[in-house]
């Protein structure tokens, strides 16, 4: 026979078992909210910049890439801000930038994704430098923005 004591422990370490799964559970669902997707930034609707106005604010243009790939954009120029990568792409008004410019810098950074392996680049090919984690639009420009947008809402600060 199975004394009272040994069942009333079972008892319990089975019910400390499930009450810590159910904590797990919750921990992961909100480890999985934190990582949602988080939208682009867009701001500063009615400005339109110029590579002058960028280079005012402190960003240093490096080479400029041709636009045939990059539908409706008028200019592309890679360059950078804070020791990061910021590629700025120009375009005629606002509209385009959201139009075009958000479908083409989400495929540069898909296309950066597919080409890493193990956090190093395997193909530099096919134009601008694209390893890109985030973008941000203003006004006219896309900008794209090496690891994560920080580095270039800090240039959008620096803008006057």
């Amino acid at each position: 026979m199975i004394s009272k004591a040994l069942v009333l422990c079972l008892v319990s370490v089975a019910a400390t078992l499930l009450i810590a799964s159910c904590g797990a559970e919750d921990i992961a669902s909100n480890e999985l909210d934190t990582n949602e997707e988080v939208p682009p930034l867009i701001t500063r609707s009615d400005q339109t910049f110029t590579t002058d106005s960028f280079t005012q604010a402190g960003w240093k243009k490096s080479k400029q890439y041709d636009t045939a790939t990059v539908p409706q954009a008028t200019e592309i120029w890679y360059g950078f801000f804070n020791q990061r990568d910021i590629e700025i792409r120009f375009y005629e008004n606002h509209q385009d930038a959201l139009e075009f410019g958000i479908t083409a810098a989400e495929s540069s950074i898909e296309g950066a994704v597919k080409r890493s392996q193990g956090g190093r680049l395997l193909d530099f090919s096919g134009g601008s430098f694209s390893a890109y984690a985030d973008y941000l639009v203003a006004g006219n420009t896309v900008l794209l923005c090496e690891f994560d947008r920080s580095t270039c809402e800090l240039l959008l600060e620096q803008l006057k």
